[in-house]
């Protein structure tokens, strides 16, 4: 069997994908879900204390899977789509040239900075044949791949959503998925990649999001379901 963990931010995200994932049956998957928290370290904390103990006792081979919610950075993204990823891009951090960058509205930011290379050295791939493959029949049904971009904070107002957007090359923008990727990706040798749902769009504000988490964490519940469905059909053996 795989062990898939499934790492989920707040508890309506986490009390959907894991009342979904108790009412499936699959083969050659063991998925577990857990409810991290908001934020990196709460993410990253969570999946460590998981993954660690498997990696540990060589138990087999191990998924990891960032799922939850994510505001647009993109004119093509409708609330309720799904975005499924193998890649994160990490923001809000130090650069080797020791300057911070910021991509919240509550810091500053130089839309002309980072530069193409220095936005190269914040992503992180997944290259795991089996991620690559599942990511590849998704597009073929319907679900979209795109990049996704990390903030430490909530990302407000239309312009600066789409200059984010422009500036990292990424549709969506979460507080978790590049902690889960650094871990699973740089330090455990993990497989990884995040399934996120678009809750709130370029036009949308803080309030908009939670008047329609419950409703939208209800769509991502059932849409994981058919993610880790499809790709335990993709498994051989």
């Amino acid at each position: 069997m795989v062990k898939v963990v499934v790492i989920t931010p707040t508890p309506n995200e986490y009390r959907s994908v894991s009342d979904c994932l108790g009412r499936t049956s699959f083969s050659k998957l063991d998925c577990q879900a857990y409810e991290s928290g908001p934020g990196r370290i709460n993410a990253i904390f969570t999946a460590t204390r998981e993954l660690w103990p498997l990696r540990a006792s060589n138990s087999g081979p191990v998924i990891l899977v960032g799922c939850g919610t994510a505001g647009s950075l993109s004119l093509n993204l409708a609330a309720g789509e799904v975005i499924v990823s193998n890649r994160a891009v990490i923001s809000d951090w130090r650069r080797e040239d020791g300057q911070t960058v910021k991509v919240s509205p509550y810091g500053w930011f130089d839309y002309k900075s980072p530069d193409p290379e220095q936005v190269a050295k914040m992503v992180i791939e997944s290259r795991d044949l089996m991620v690559k493959y599942l990511l590849t029949e998704l597009t073929e049904k319907g679900f979209k791949s795109a990049d996704t971009l990390t903030s430490e904070a909530f990302v407000e107002g239309r312009d600066h959503k789409l200059k984010l957007g422009r500036t990292f090359n990424c549709a969506v923008c979460d507080m978790e998925s590049g902690a889960l990727a650094y871990l699973a990706g740089r330090l455990l040798n993990v497989a990884w990649f995040n399934i996120r749902i678009v809750a709130d769009t370029l036009d949308e504000a803080l309030g908009d999001y939670f008047a329609k988490e419950r409703n939208i964490t209800e769509i991502l519940g059932r849409k994981t379901v058919e993610i880790l469905s499809l790709l335990d059909s993709l498994i051989e053996g």
